[in-house]
């Protein structure tokens, strides 16, 4: 399960926070670029100057990394796991580096693997001679070329390409994580819009994930574990375009009956997890909820509240829908002009729309919050769009306005609005409201969260943070920044801390770091490193 860059063919020197990593040339072949080269062997993560080299080839990639993967092996002995968490994250990001490199090398080839026969009797594809060395000498580094569906193959290192190396000398967290992703690796998970393996073995999966979880909650690898396990469990309810769980989207009773045997099977097999509780609740759905789309988006807010605070979502109540919202947003929306400068003299029409309703329950009161989406309507630049939230509250027989945010949070270009992502618990008293946003502009690919909390009948922002700043130009990426974050319950204050790890952006998403930003002051003080949307 490994996320990459699919655009191979043109890479330049990436840079990463906090560290500067390794560079990446493509297939720029000047003599003298500029290389920025990452030792594999000391005790701290460290980064030599830039230096020049001339374009590395496949060959010297594949030198690197045996010459590199041997000094580990002398070097391991004797390690702390501390030290052996340097070593494992200085190698990785220089892998990560080799294999982005090695594959603008060998694009032609890559390009055409689809087509090469297979041999049922050698049950390996059968390339020609030629394209067979380039293989061998790949083989030598523990790389091979992986088929990922639609035409396409990637290179890959081996499933247990770093479970071998490093055997027990990590810590137990990196030990589990890197084994799991190991096994998962070993067979293709999805392609063509649809699940390579059985709904039964997509639950098991999700199993393992909550496993990890629960014992590790404090990994720096839970940011990453939870994204797996979501999802998992979306996949194990919901299907791929091509492997539904549903014969007809349209209707609610077209569960395909070999899932929701496979469902019943699971609930009583792992009653007391997590995940079966969901699955108890997917299946209890299916007897209250109208539509699909209410189905999932039902579903998926349980599913990313399991480990950040469960909000148990409440069915949709009758007396109180898009109708009766719409007729208590009318009086501030009367006030909201139907047009907004985008520039001196240039004016965009906005079109507003009730993206989501979701119903819960806090401190004992029945509340309700509202999504509405707004979105430039010729898609104009710049920035055109927003989300608002709104809350609301019944009170005895009846609802009211508690608290609005026009222009909450979410975002773009070219009439984007941003969406809701999901609703989190950040405290006994207090629930958070995800909205996302992003940008793609001028060789900028931003995107960013922001958390809304909801407490006391107040709707107030309380974090804004950029998960991924990408920036390419000419000569390809040149800069890139991933952030992951999580609320996680510290046992000490009311609202939980939020946990950001800056990782690699490219091959197996290395963590960086680990920072924990406690809530304070009604918010959760973002470090600016992880605010700059560098634009």
């Amino acid at each position: 399960m490994k996320m990459i860059f699919m655009n191979h063919r043109s890479w330049a020197p990436i840079f990463l926070f906090p560290l500067m990593l390794a560079a990446c040339h493509g297939n720029s072949k000047k003599d003298n670029q500029k290389a920025v080269v990452p030792t594999g062997t000391k005790d701290s993560l460290t980064v030599e100057k830039a230096v020049d080299l001339p374009f590395l080839s496949t060959e010297t990639y594949v030198s690197g990394i045996i010459s590199r993967r041997l000094a580990i092996e002398n070097a391991l002995p004797g390690k702390t796991p501390e030290s052996a968490v340097l070593l494992y994250r200085s190698f990785a990001l220089y892998v990560d580096t080799a294999l982005l490199g090695i594959t603008a090398n060998e694009s032609k080839w890559l390009d055409e693997y689809v087509n090469y026969g297979y041999s049922k009797e050698k049950q390996q594809v059968m390339p020609p001679a030629n394209v067979a060395k380039r293989i061998e000498l790949l083989a030598t580094a523990g790389i091979e070329p992986w088929s990922i569906g639609e035409g396409y193959t990637e290179l890959r290192t081996q499933p247990g390409f770093y479970t071998h190396l490093f055997k027990n000398s990590l810590p137990a967290d990196y030990k589990a994580f890197l084994q799991l992703q190991a096994d998962e690796d070993t067979v293709l998970y999805n392609a063509d819009a649809g699940l390579m393996i059985s709904f039964n073995e997509v639950g098991k999966r999700t199993l393992n994930w909550e496993k990890f979880l629960d014992t590790y909650p404090n990994s720096i690898f839970a940011p990453t574990a939870k994204e797996l396990y979501e999802r998992y469990c979306r996949d194990y309810l919901f299907g791929e375009d091509n492997t539904m769980s549903f014969d007809d989207r349209m209707d609610l009773n077209s569960l395909v009956p070999e899932n929701k045997k496979e469902y019943l099977s699971f609930i009583q097999l792992h009653g007391n997890t997590k995940t079966a509780a969901l699955v108890k609740q997917f299946l209890d759905l299916l007897n209250t909820e109208k539509t699909y789309d209410e189905l999932q988006v039902h579903m998926q807010a349980a599913i990313a509240g399991v480990y950040s605070g469960l909000v148990s979502l409440l069915p949709p109540q009758p007396e109180f829908r898009a109708e009766q919202v719409e007729a208590l947003t009318k009086a501030v929306y009367d006030t909201v002009p139907a047009e907004v400068e985008i520039s001196q003299g240039n004016n965009e029409s906005m079109e507003r729309a009730l993206d989501s309703l979701l119903y819960f329950q806090q401190d004992n009161n029945l509340y309700c919050v509202a999504i509405f989406t707004n979105r430039g309507k010729s898609g104009g630049a710049p920035v055109s769009g927003w989300v608002d939230v709104w809350a609301f509250k019944k009170t005895g027989d009846h609802w009211q306005t508690v608290d609005h945010l026009l222009n909450a949070g979410g975002g773009g270009m070219y009439g984007n609005s941003g969406y809701f992502d999901k609703l989190i618990r950040m405290g006994s008293r207090t629930t958070g409201i995800v909205i996302s946003g992003g940008i793609t502009h001028m060789g900028s690919n931003v995107s960013w969260d922001d958390l809304i909390a909801l407490t006391n009948d107040k709707l107030t922002p309380v974090m804004n943070i950029v998960t991924n700043n990408m920036y390419e130009g000419g000569n390809g990426v040149q800069k890139c920044n991933l952030n992951k974050w999580m609320l996680q319950h510290n046992g000490e204050q009311e609202n939980d801390d939020l946990v950001i790890v800056p990782s690699s952006c490219i091959g197996s998403n290395v963590p960086l770091d680990r920072v924990t930003v406690p809530y304070k002051n009604g918010r959760y003080n973002v470090p600016a490193a992880f605010q700059d949307k560098g634009i």
